[in-house]
């Protein structure tokens, strides 16, 4: 693991610089990084992938682990480095935007989030990789607060695929100081395991929450008749037992469910 005079050196040779705003802060501290590997419980016979490895801290750790390893990053003179860092091991690298990333074909996910795009990376995780079956991310303490809030201001789309789909669980906070660059706030490690669900009625789910927050400020009623053109939203909701005057932030995940399942019904005739 790359200590931080270790990384200045790096860059220093690749005349660059750790670019914040896309959140290149790495990980100093081996004793979290040891923690968060531990936390996948990796078999051999498990399929890996790393989101944004950057300059390895976290992949040093799960080498060699799986029969099935991928990295995904974005940054070309990382790529490089991890190839020649893990070379003639089980690895495999791959130069990509995680959220154009099309093998989907993993059960253990793990990565450090950079906060201005952690909601689109969890939320393509979780909606394409239906193997899944751990999750494990660190993330900015804020963007985990937001996720798992039961504030109706604040909740959203996300916050209900997460309740559906998973159960999450806080493995550790990481102060600051543990990075370079130290960045401006804490961070946070989270786990999410795979409850037995329906997919369709997950993706389907999704489809509805969307709809039903595409604005905040409208009712219920006004949102779902951008939905399709081949429900009646009147007799969706009255089945439902919904208040069509009511807004998306006050129904709850059994209210959404309900919805979706009566949508489906109808979509497959038996309404």
């Amino acid at each position: 693991m790359l200590s931080e005079q270790e990384i200045k050196d790096y860059f220093l040779l690749v005349n660059s610089h750790a670019k914040k705003e896309l959140g290149q802060n790495f990980l100093l501290n081996e004793d979290i990084t040891k923690e968060i590997a531990n936390s996948l419980s990796l078999q051999k016979d498990d399929s890996l992938l790393e989101i944004g490895p950057g300059l390895g801290s976290l992949t040093e750790f799960l080498i060699n682990k799986t029969n099935k390893f991928v990295a995904v990053e974005y940054d070309e003179k990382f790529v490089r480095h991890l190839g020649l860092s893990f070379k003639n091991t089980n690895l495999n690298i791959v130069k990509n935007n995680i959220l154009k990333f099309k093998d989907f074909e993993f059960n253990k996910i793990c990565g450090n989030l950079p906060y201005y795009i952690s909601t689109d990376i969890l939320d393509y995780v979780i909606s394409n990789f239906t193997n899944l079956e751990i999750g494990v991310f660190m993330v900015q303490k804020e963007f985990y607060q937001r996720i798992t809030t039961k504030d109706k201001k604040d909740i959203r789309p996300l916050n209900f695929l997460l309740e559906y789909a998973f159960n999450l669980e806080k493995i550790l906070n990481v102060n600051k100081n543990n990075f370079f660059p130290i960045p401006k706030v804490d961070s946070l490690v989270f786990k999410i395991s795979k409850k037995k669900i329906d997919n369709n009625l997950f993706l389907e789910l999704k489809k509805v929450l969307n709809c039903c927050f595409l604005n905040r400020r409208k009712t219920i009623f006004n949102n779902l008749k951008h939905f399709s053109n081949i429900i009646d939203v009147n007799e969706i909701l009255k089945v439902s037992n919904i208040n069509q005057n009511i807004r998306a932030e006050d129904l709850n995940l059994k209210d959404f469910l309900n919805i979706t399942e009566n949508i489906l019904k109808v979509k497959n005739n038996k309404i």
